[in-house]
């Protein structure tokens, strides 16, 4: 048989369609609000510098 003439598939399965009676779940709002997801960053920016200005401190300290 040549590669041509060889049966196809279909390329694409649908996937089955949701019974009609089957309640469909809600999308999951987002609990974190914009201001607490901003406050978060902040703090975590905050703890970064702080982590980099311990470890400058802790270098400097070394040299001496």
């Amino acid at each position: 048989m040549d590669v041509h003439e060889a049966p196809r598939g279909p390329r694409f399965q649908p996937r089955p369609a949701a019974t009609a009676g089957a309640p469909r779940a809600m999308p999951i709002k987002n609990s974190v609000t914009a201001s607490a997801a901003r406050a978060a960053r902040r703090r975590e920016a905050r703890r970064d510098e702080q982590a980099v200005a311990a470890w400058l401190r802790e270098l400097a300290a070394r040299s001496r």
